[in-house]
């Protein structure tokens, strides 16, 4: 249902109000992250609890920004609504159901998860001279899964063993904020680059290491970047 939102307003109702700009946005956010032992029985010898590592996640994404001239006439915030591509890779050593005939367990080395993204947010600029401005930024996104790709720790010296899966999966939701600085390379295009601090972080847990799929989990310490080009359309519509 929120797709058919999404599409309702960046290609109905959006392009009507204010003046608009696209912007290509190239975001990275480090994870520390600390996941459930759900596949081990209690009983196991050696048992562990959890398993530690990290992730980093990183995409591209083409947002429209607007000045919302129905609700503000402030001319210094704009609504944004995007989507893009979005991959979180963790390296993290835990059991999983690799696909195999040999009856061993296998340990991730790495797996990641590819996203489609949708995006949504409010963002403040402020400008500083007629070069340079600053802007702060939140933004809501959700992420939906269309392939997975884990990789084992053993290979037997025979190459690449990645176990690959194509399932469509509800992967999660971020909520960030961002604030950095940008730079006007003319009348109509800027350079930015932004400090990104996540508020909030969620991902559905994975049935192949054994966890509930209708339970989520998050990172215990989250921080990253972005760097971005903003185009500023030519024309300007109002109601």
């Amino acid at each position: 249902m929120k797709y058919v939102i999404f599409n309702f307003l960046l290609f109905g109702i959006i392009p009507i109000y204010g003046q608009g700009s696209l912007t290509l946005s190239v975001p990275a956010i480090y994870n520390k992250v600390n996941v459930t032992n759900n596949w081990s029985p209690p009983t196991a010898i050696n048992r562990k609890n959890q398993f530690d590592g990290t992730s980093v996640g990183f995409g591209v994404n083409l947002n429209y920004s607007f000045r919302p001239s129905f609700f503000t006439r402030n001319k210094h915030i704009l609504l944004n609504i995007g989507a893009g591509y979005f991959q979180e890779q963790f390296d993290i050593q835990r059991p999983f159901d690799y696909n195999s005939p040999i009856y061993l367990i296998f340990y991730t080395e790495r797996y990641s998860y590819h996203c489609w993204q949708l995006s949504g947010g409010i963002t403040y600029n402020y400008q500083i001279n007629k070069n340079y401005f600053l802007s702060g930024n939140l933004s809501y996104s959700w992420l939906r899964s269309f392939r997975q790709y884990y990789t084992p720790t053993y290979n037997a010296g025979f190459g690449d063993f990645t176990q690959t899966n194509n399932y469509q999966i509800d992967f999660g939701n971020m909520l960030n904020f961002s604030v950095g600085i940008s730079k006007n390379l003319g009348k109509r295009i800027s350079l930015g680059l932004s400090v990104l601090v996540p508020v909030y972080i969620r991902w559905r847990n994975d049935k192949i290491f054994g966890d509930d799929p209708s339970t989520f989990y998050g990172p215990n310490f989250s921080l990253g970047s972005n760097i971005s080009i903003t185009y500023r359309l030519k024309t300007e519509h109002q109601l």
